[in-house]
């Protein structure tokens, strides 16, 4: 029973969440400027390490390859896919607020070392560029979505019921 219902709520949340982001103004007004935010924060991660990195909007280049940073690359999917999870699972709001923000952060911090790996990976190796991006990265992210709910399944609360005192 508890199964069925959690797959039911994941379908509906999961329709819910993706139907609303795919909507023009959340796209327009949300995610555009986030993908802008996460290239600028990949580019400012290479400057901080020395490398050097230009940024114009969701494009980031370092010398010798570029590349564009585009919805699927964003990491607002598994993101997604983490939160639909997580809200459909039984479990206390503030359990559920709390792992919405550190998934988010542990996802999209991730995402900006894939971004910045596969920028380098374009220069040294090309012909690895999209075997690793579409194959490699896509695996990990979704290995990382799988282990961070897993982990914050391990920090739910004890049910009411458990934690009654024996008799």
């Amino acid at each position: 029973m508890i199964m069925r219902r959690f797959l039911l709520a994941f379908i509906g949340i999961g329709l819910l969440l993706y139907g609303l982001v795919y909507l023009p103004p959340v796209r327009n007004q949300v995610i555009a400027p986030l993908t802008d935010g996460l290239t600028a924060a990949a580019g400012g991660l290479i400057a901080l390490f020395g490398g050097q990195a230009w940024v114009q909007g969701n494009v980031l280049t370092i010398p010798g390859f570029s590349v564009r940073i585009l919805d699927l690359c964003n990491g607002v999917e598994a993101t997604l896919l983490l939160w639909t999870a997580m809200l459909a699972f039984p479990a206390p709001w503030r359990h559920r607020l709390w792992g919405l923000l550190i998934g988010v952060l542990a996802v999209q911090a991730l995402n900006l070392a894939r971004i910045v790996s596969l920028v380098y990976l374009g220069v040294w190796k090309p012909a690895w560029f999209y075997w690793v991006h579409w194959y490699v990265w896509d695996a990990l992210i979704l290995v990382d979505v799988l282990l961070i709910f897993l982990l914050w399944l391990r920090r739910l609360p004890a049910p009411m019921e458990s934690r009654a005192p024996a008799a």
